[in-house]
């Protein structure tokens, strides 16, 4: 299912990369061709404007016949500006005749003489492409109504020249293109199975967690069940003689009782709907007023309860969380410990409240630690019924995390378990 939902999550991702890449592809070369053209234009606009201001500055009768005129006319102005361009230009008078051809052939002026007629016709500038035989040219016609007489000078240039740069260009865009998609359908692989690694736990643990809600529920179903029906198969009984079996059947609605407590706050956390009810108040009394009541359990064990709980320390959390929280690490030491000894410890340490609790009981395997928070876990199958639900820990963890404490275990097996948390 979830190999499937990779490849689905990796397939969209490289449809938007494909057209992501072909946006930006195509956004750079317009955008490099309009403001090429856009220069260009300008250029050949200005050479036209240079040609005619000279030619006005210069001509005279005997100049306007000399032919060097014309090629001092075409060095000069080509080289005044800041760029060089490399054109081509026709001069035309108000009858439309050809006073002047420069760098071009005549075959070329030919074909763009209509061009030429239609500027004097309508008084008005042009600039176009054309294709003249083999070759594309940008024409520039510019018209000019002086006081004597109207004239137009028409530059053009072949653009074999920028039709390889437009060539190359594209293909250099459509092979950085497609490698850069390629690469990015790689990363985009490898980073959409990083982000499903999440969803993948999270749905094989509420698998397991519905299993293990399952088979937590039927136990003491079973046990109810059995014990009523020996109560119901005893025809003639009093209560009092079935007090046992009756017993019995009220003690695991306690357990169920309990299980779906814990599962109902597991499933809000899950949901964040769970709201924090911030207050100050003194964690010294609430640690003093939790192990007061349960030394007596300890005692019944013959376990040694010691207590180091410094005075009158202040917090700001959710008071009734704080408590259960504190419970479920006394009553974990108690459960989990057989004739030793379990200490609790509050104190301050570099302006953090810190909260120890440790016992010498049978403590938790090294392969097994990291999964002691986990909701059902149990790291030790033979206290699998110890009255405890196995989701305990997983409360105090929770509760923790949403005061944004840290709770942390260290343990050895025989040896003991220390729960530390640091506020």
């Amino acid at each position: 299912m979830f190999k499937r939902l990779h490849l689905k999550l990796t397939a969209y991702m490289g449809l938007i990369l494909i057209f992501f890449m072909f946006f930006i592809a195509t956004g750079i070369y317009n955008f490099t061709r309009m403001i090429f053209d856009d220069g260009t234009k300008e250029i050949m606009k200005s050479e036209a404007v240079r040609i005619h201001a000279y030619r006005n500055a210069s001509m005279t009768t005997s100049i306007f016949e000399d032919r060097s005129f014309y090629q001092s006319l075409n060095t000069n102005v080509i080289l005044m500006g800041k760029e060089r361009l490399d054109a081509c230009y026709v001069i035309y008078n108000e009858n439309a005749d050809r006073v002047h051809i420069e760098g071009g052939s005549t075959w070329v002026a030919d074909n763009l003489k209509t061009l030429a007629d239609l500027s004097l016709e309508e008084k008005s500038d042009s600039y176009v492409k054309k294709k003249i035989g083999n070759f594309n040219y940008r024409i520039y016609t510019k018209y000019f109504n002086d006081t004597e007489e109207s004239s137009v000078v028409q530059v053009y240039v072949s653009t074999i020249n920028e039709d390889i740069l437009w060539s190359f260009l594209r293909t250099v865009l459509f092979i950085f293109g497609l490698t850069g998609m390629v690469a990015l359908l790689c990363i985009s692989y490898i980073l959409t199975g990083q982000a499903i690694k999440p969803v993948k736990k999270t749905w094989v643990k509420q698998k397991q967690f519905v299993a293990d809600a399952s088979h937590e529920l039927r136990t003491p179903l079973t046990v109810i069940q059995t014990n009523l029906d020996v109560v119901l198969s005893d025809d003639e009984g009093t209560v009092e003689e079935n007090d046992v079996w009756l017993d019995n059947a009220y003690s695991e609605t306690r357990v169920m009782a309990k299980l779906i407590d814990h599962l109902l706050i597991l499933a809000k956390a899950d949901a964040n709907n769970e709201k924090l009810d911030m207050m100050e108040f003194s964690i010294s009394e609430i640690v003093e007023n939790v192990c007061g009541s349960m030394i007596v359990i300890a005692n019944n064990k013959n376990i040694d309860f010691q207590m180091n709980i410094e005075e009158d320390l202040i917090i700001k959390a959710d008071y009734d969380k704080i408590r259960r929280l504190i419970v479920i690490l006394i009553d974990n030491a108690i459960k989990y410990t057989e004739k030793g000894s379990i200490k609790v410890s509050l104190f301050t340490e570099k302006n953090k409240k810190i909260l120890i609790v440790e016992d010498t009981g049978i403590g938790i395997s090294e392969k097994d630690i990291n999964r002691i928070f986990d909701r059902f876990y149990r790291a030790d199958k033979a206290r699998h019924r110890e009255g405890g639900t196995g989701l305990g820990l997983s409360i105090a963890k929770w509760i923790a995390e949403s005061h944004r404490y840290i709770l942390t275990v260290e343990s050895t097996i025989n040896v003991g378990t220390k729960f530390t948390l640091k506020m």
